[in-house]
């Protein structure tokens, strides 16, 4: 019984994830903090758009960063917020993946006061 279910869980997570695609996903964490944000686009179905901002972060440096569904939006006392409060000129610290392809996804942006 044991081998059965060893051998499923090998099964099914090689269908999941496949060992040579696994290695060929090399995903870079980034932060940005106390960034000041340049640009909101959100969402918009009609005309294909995804949701972005860009943050200048204390160099002068402008990244843009993909604002997906799982991206957590927070404010400084840990609270949900909505994305209404990510406006242009407010200050945020931002936590991004970086994929093998150079698309920058948040995971948390964190909106400061």
């Amino acid at each position: 019984m044991k081998r059965v279910a060893l051998a499923l869980c090998f099964l099914v997570g090689n269908i999941i994830f496949p060992p040579a695609m696994a290695a060929a996903l090399p995903v870079t964490v980034h932060t940005i903090l106390g960034g000041v944000v340049k640009s909101v686009s959100w969402a918009d179905s009609a005309k294909g758009t995804k949701s972005e901002i860009v943050v200048t972060n204390a160099a002068k440096k402008a990244t843009h960063i993909l604002v997906t569904s799982t991206t957590t939006l927070w404010d400084t006392d840990a609270k949900a917020v909505m994305p209404d409060k990510i406006v242009v000129r407010r200050h945020v610290n931002v936590i991004y993946l970086t994929t093998s392809e150079g698309i920058n996804v948040a995971k948390s942006i964190k909106v400061l006061k």
